[in-house]
């Protein structure tokens, strides 16, 4: 970005920029980068910040951030559950319950360590979010007449991954998960364009549908192994 001072015709010297950030933005030179903007809109998401979620489901472009939101929190949360495990003598018992009700916790592998920890939360939880997705984008409209696309389910969500974070500390993972939650209910509120019970409604029938999918795919895996 392109920085300068320009006399005006009034005499006033004013702060210029070329980069489409404006400079009377109150923020600073740093929040104009690419992963700036998107710890900034973690923060809003976090934050519940409705003007975030309308953004993000007006701007195709934003699925990359939602992405990289829901890798970098879902990443870190990871090593939380795997600082737990290898420090915490309660850990598994955790990891049971929060995969039981499907908010949280990841897959310990027994070897790989930390990386094959990340890569599997990693992994899960992208296909967590495009199920998320796909299922509340269903239910809302065909149950509750909401208005959405998979799109913007997609992106609305992925930024309501963001309180995840807080999971790098050893048992915050079901706070994060409940918060999470919480940031999703106003996610697809957004989303859909209705009523915060229809919100409700349609995050606890995808969470079903969710919880339905892991149970079969673990006695699947079960059966195979």
């Amino acid at each position: 970005m392109m920085i300068g001072v320009s006399t005006g015709v009034d005499g006033i010297e004013r702060c210029t920029c070329t980069s489409g950030w404006s400079a009377d933005e109150p923020s600073i030179v740093g929040w104009s980068t690419g992963g700036a903007r998107v710890i900034r809109n973690m923060i809003r998401a976090s934050a519940l910040d409705i003007d975030l979620f309308n953004t993000a489901e007006r701007s195709p472009s934003m699925i990359w951030q939602a992405l990289g939101v829901v890798m970098i929190a879902n990443a870190l949360a990871a090593v939380g559950s795997w600082i737990g495990y290898e420090n915490t003598a309660g850990e598994a018992t955790w990891d049971s319950i929060r995969q039981w009700i499907g908010i949280g916790g990841f897959p310990i592998p027994t070897e790989g360590g930390v990386v094959a920890v990340v890569g599997l939360g990693i992994l899960s939880a992208v296909v967590g979010w495009i199920v998320w997705a796909a299922t509340t984008s269903f239910i809302g409209t065909r149950l509750f007449k909401g208005t959405t696309d998979m799109g913007e389910m997609l992106r609305v969500l992925g930024f309501a991954q963001a309180p995840r974070v807080i999971g790098l500390v050893p048992f915050l993972g079901p706070v994060a998960a409940v918060w999470v939650l919480v940031a999703s209910v106003v996610a697809i509120r957004e989303g859909l364009d209705f009523t915060t019970r229809r919100a409700i409604g349609t995050a606890i029938g995808g969470w079903l549908v969710w919880i339905a999918l892991q149970q079969a795919t673990s006695v699947v895996l079960s059966a195979l192994v």
